[in-house]
Parts: structure tokens; sequence; C-alpha cells
């Protein structure tokens, strides 16, 4: 229910998912430090692509795709895989503005400022945060400024406003409403035999002939890859962050320059039991005024709330959670729901309470008054806020300061690490794609240290909780790896083929016992295999069985099946799995009112992407029909290139 009261901030987080969106495919390079377009290396500045005069440059999409990759956490290896799909991004945004202009489409600076407003991280308790924080705020988010940030946010704007008037006439009918009511509710319930290849690993115990035999026959597989051995200053961010020591008067006035940060609204927290009803639905609305005073009695009576909210509330979002609806401050709920809330003594109920949901029975938890923060209340928090500020803009500075000493002093390593109060971490010998241990996932670190000489000390490389530099200590040549030295490796592989194997064989023998029964019966043929059958709960087209997964990924005809029918073998993983349909459970009609809303909803806001993105395809199409649109395949090839991994 507590998404319902805060209806603006789900707005939001649609206009904000657009300008994430946007931000991504379209990020200029300002987060590149010292990457500009003003660079004398002209394949940075080429044109990769050009829409209608505008041109896209070679460093512009290099950026993106780097965005891109690491908002989804993509293996820089595969980078190369996402650039023609993320210039194509970029051109239909390109596109679409274009079009929007065209058309006459504008963004009032009103209609950007109340949108603005509407950000509750900007405007809390309706309250702008002031004009420093925003700009901090923005930098830190999106690393760019406030003005790039609104343009950013009016182009969002205007697109959606070309969407909306491109599909302002889609609609959806009552027979896909019907037909997508039934593929959503239909369920089936199938038993199954899983010849799981993990299961049958303790069969196989190969001795020492057959694992010889084994690795001579597959010899290539087994080549041990180049490593290293590091030694690492690790300058650990959170270890130099507590040896910062800030001054009380740096505190005091940071705090005291910064007030308005610390005043709480008046606030109270509050739980409710809700019984969904309109004026319009004049029947609806008497019975749950009824179960409310009824339900009141009870909780008079001394009935525990949050038991009585799980069993009746039909805010189901809260009902799990006895009815919580945390903390809320005025302006955040509908009148009638805020008025009652603020009224309350902390422990009371209230009477019966209509508003455009139904009928709620509140619970107030505890009121707090508006009030100041005083200083020693939020003194950790500014200090820690202050130390981590003062880490960000030194760390890099010590980190090259720090690489350049060892450069200096490689022998000095150990002692060089307690002067910067970092971490010294030696490693043994590690390829390039194994984790170091402490770092976590840092790629740019082991591309470093495979780029050194033995003896070399590596520039200051950014980490996840820090900078590390390396000292290479010692290289270990790629070489024919021999039994003793992957034996393990050669055990494991032997005994997962073996495995798959013994899965595969006991699936097909299963298949033909089946085959030869008139009745089909999955247990009694799966018994004699030593294979174990299990049967599903009720499942969706969208819903998953354990070990086996969505059944329509596993079986797209799974629901045409009849009862009775049995599929497969089908591959689940490394396994083989067969199945039984034991029945089909058709939808309850009385689901199709509560559930009809949604559906429309769901079906109509897939129509209006699908048609958005045809129109946008078509703009695109008649741009390069008419040559107003080129993309330059010459450059593009080239700037994919530069992702693939060396040979």
């Amino acid at each position: 229910m507590l998404k319902v009261f805060r209806h603006r901030q789900t707005l939001i987080k649609v206009v904000f998912g657009i300008i994430l969106f946007l931000t991504v495919v379209s990020m200029v390079v300002y987060l590149i430090p010292g990457f500009t377009g003003t660079s004398d290396d002209p394949t940075i500045s080429e044109t990769v692509a050009e829409v209608a005069g505008e041109k896209i440059r070679t460093f512009e999409l290099q950026q993106t795709v780097t965005q891109v990759s690491q908002a989804n956490r993509i293996p820089s290896e595969m980078m190369g895989l996402y650039t023609s799909q993320v210039l194509n991004d970029m051109i239909l945004e390109k596109v679409s503005l274009r079009e929007a202009r065209r058309l006459g489409l504008q963004v009032a600076e009103s209609e950007l400022a109340t949108r603005l407003h509407q950000i509750p991280d900007l405007f809390p308790g309706g309250k702008f945060v002031g004009q420093q924080q925003y700009e901090d705020m923005i930098f830190g988010r999106f690393g760019m400024g406030v003005a790039q940030f609104e343009q950013r946010y009016r182009y969002a704007l205007l697109i959606e406003k070309l969407r909306a008037l491109v599909t302002d006439t889609v609609t959806v009918t009552p027979e896909e409403v019907r037909t997508a009511f039934q593929n959503d509710n239909e369920k089936l319930v199938v038993s199954y035999a899983f010849a799981d290849p993990s299961e049958l690993k303790k069969e196989i115990t190969p001795n020492d002939a057959t694992l010889e035999a084994y690795y001579q026959k597959n010899k290539s597989r087994y080549q041990v890859p180049e490593k290293r051995s590091v030694k690492i200053l690790w300058l650990e961010q959170q270890r130099i962050r507590s040896a910062i020591s800030i001054p009380e008067s740096e505190i005091k006035k940071y705090y005291e320059d910064r007030k308005d940060n610390y005043r709480k609204e008046e606030r109270v927290q509050v739980s409710h039991i809700l019984w969904k009803a309109t004026d319009k639905e004049p029947a609806k609305l008497a019975e749950a005024k009824k179960k409310a005073e009824d339900l009141l009695k009870k909780l008079k009576g001394g009935a525990d709330f949050a038991q009585l909210a799980k069993a009746n509330s039909q805010d189901t979002t809260t009902a799990v959670g006895g009815g919580d609806l945390g903390w809320i401050v005025r302006k955040q709920t509908v009148p009638e729901f805020e008025k009652a809330a603020f009224s309350l003594a902390p422990g009371t109920l209230s009477d019966p309470v209509q508003t455009v949901f139904g009928i709620h029975i509140l619970k107030v938890v505890a009121h707090e008054q508006a009030r100041l923060q005083p200083l020693e209340e939020v003194k950790l928090e500014i200090l820690n806020l202050l130390q981590e500020e003062r880490v960000q803009a030194t760390l890099p500075g010590q980190a090259e300061e720090a690489a350049a000493a060892v450069r200096r002093a490689p022998s000095e390593i150990e002692a060089l690490t307690q002067k910067y109060h970092g971490i010294f971490l030696p490693t043994g010998p590690l390829a390039q794609q194994d984790l170091v241990p402490g770092l976590g996932q840092a790629p740019g670190f082991q591309q470093e240290v495979f780029s050194l000489q033995k003896g070399q000390v590596g520039a200051a490389v950014p980490v996840p909780s820090g900078y590390a530099i390396p000292l290479l200590a010692d290289i270990l040549p790629p070489h024919q790896g021999e039994l003793a030295e992957v034996k393990d490796q050669v055990k494991s592989d032997y005994v997962e083929e073996q495995a798959r194997d013994k899965a595969s064989t006991k699936s097909k023998e299963l298949a033909k016992l089946l085959e030869q029964q008139a009745k089909k019966d999955l247990a009694k043929a799966a018994k004699g295999l030593g294979l174990t059958v299990k049967s599903s709960d009720p499942v969706t087209r969208d819903g998953a069985i354990p070990l086996v997964g969505k059944l329509t990924e596993l079986d797209p005809k799974a629901f045409s099946r009849q009862v009775g029918e049995v599929a497969g073998p089908f591959s689940v993983g490394s396994g083989q799995v067969i199945y039984h349909v034991d029945l089909r459970l058709a939808p309850q009609e009385e689901d199709f009112a509560k559930q009809k809303d949604q559906i429309q909803e769901r079906l109509l806001n897939q129509k209006r992407q699908l048609t958005f993105s045809v129109f946008q395809d078509d703009l695109k199409r008649k741009l390069e029909a008419s040559g107003d649109l080129r993309v330059h395949r010459d450059v593009l090839t080239r700037l994919t290139q530069t992702y693939r991994p060396s040979s």
C-alpha cells in the first residue's frame, strides 16, 4: 500500500529510468580523465556515424560501451560484441529527438522544473536541498554537471512526449486480455525423473591407470598458462580512511554550515489494515466498513494487530509485515490518511478511515516532532563523510606517490607499505584470469601485472577497495602440464564426463521402457533404473520446477501436451529429464476480474513499446534511404577490434 501512497515516487522511477538509460547510451567523455574531443589522436575523434549532419565520434561510442559494460558487469573481452548495439541505441536517440523537434514538441522550463521538483532526493518534504548539494548529488551519481544533467533530462522528457504521441492510439482487445489471462493462469502438474550426473559421480572411482590413459588421450587440454608472482602494496581505502584525523572544529563548521540538512520533519510510524473499495462500489464499500468495524472490536479487545493485518489486509505489500508502513511525513500520503495518522497518540487505534483506496484501520507506533538534530547525534555521520571526502581527494595522489617511491626502491616495498598505511600482499603464482586474494575482481590490475617485466614496478591501479601497486617477482612460462601437476583436474574431468554419459544412458533407457508401455507409468519404469520420480506443484508457463527450471523453456510444447503424455529426454545442465503430464488445471474464472486491469496495462505497455520501437526503426530506415544517416563501417570495425583480447 505504501507504493500507492507514494505514487509520485513511482513516476519518478520511470522518468529516472529513462534518464539513466539515455545517460548510459549517450554519455559524453567527461568521465574519462584527460580524455576530450580535442585529443591529437585521430582515432579518438573519428566519426563513426552521422545523423542529419550531427556526428557521433569514436570517443563517445567508446565511453558509452565502457559505461554499458561496467553497469552490466560485462567482461572487457566481450565489449566488442555490444559496440554495434550501443551505436544503434545512440543513433535511435538522435533520430527520435530530431523527429520530436520536427513535430514541434518542446519541453518548457516549467515542465522541467515540475518534474525535478518531484524527485524526493532533491526536494525532501517538498524543500530544495540547496544548489551545492544538488550539484554534488548529480556529479556523484552521473559524473556530470547540473547543466548537462538537465539537458539529458530534457531529452528524456522530449522522447517521452514523442512516445506518448506515437502510441496514443494503441489499444488492447478483450480477446487479447482473455488469451493472456488463460496463458498466465493455466497450470500443469507433472511428475519427472531427473538423471543427475552429480548424483552419479560417487559411482565412478577411476584408478591411476585409467587417469593416465585419459590424460594421454586428452593431453593437449592440460596446458598450464603463464603464471606470475607479485608483491603488492595495497592502499586499502577503509584502512586509509580510518587513519585520517578530522579536527573537531572542522566537524563543527561542517554542521553549522549545513544545519538545514539535519532538520527532521515531523513523522509518524504507522501500521494499517486495508479493505479495498471506492465510492463507485457502494455495496463493496459498505461491506468493507462493516468488516473494519468488526475487526476494530477485536483489536480493542486485545487482539494482535500484526496477526490480523496478515490475515485480513488487502494491501498485500504490507500485510506480510503485519501492516507496517514504516515512517511517513506530511504530504506523503492521501489527506484523510495523513489527518488520522498525525492525530493519533502512539499505541492507539483509529476508527475506520475512508480514503480513495478503501477503508483503513490505523495504529500509530511512534510520533516524532520536527526538530534539529544536535551535533552530537550526527557527529559520527559527519566524521565519516569528511573522511570519505578526504580519501577521495587525496588517495589517487597518494597512490601515485607510493608507486614512485616503490620504483625508486623496489627492495623496500614492505617498509614503504607501512609508511603509506597500506597492506603488503605477496602472492603465489597466479594466471591472468585468477583472482588476487583480497583484491577481488580487478581485471585492470591483472592486465597491468601481465604487462610487466620481472622486477619491474607497475602503475597504481584502481581496484574495488582502493589502489594496488604491483612489483613483479617471478614469471612461470606456459607449459604442457604433467599428469602429477594436473592430476586433480584430470580426475575431475574424467568423473564429470563419465557421469554425463551415465545420465544420458539412463535417460535413453528410461525413454525406451516408456515407449513399450501402453499406459505410461513413469514411476515404475524409473524405479528399475534407480531413478527417483518427483511430482511438481502446479506450475504456470512462467513457473519453475526445482532442478528442471521453466517447463516452457525445457519443452516449448509442454502446455499443448495431453494429460498422460510423456516427453523427453531433455537436457538440463549436464543432466537429462523425462516428464509425464499428470494434471492440467484451468484458470479460475473469479480471478479474471482481479487480474484483468493489470493484464490489460501490461499488454498495453508491451504494445506501446513495440509500436515505438517499430516507429524508431522506420525513422532510421528513412534517414538511411535519404542519405541523412551514415554509419562508417570501417571505423566501426576498427573500433570493435580494439576490444578483442590479444592472442
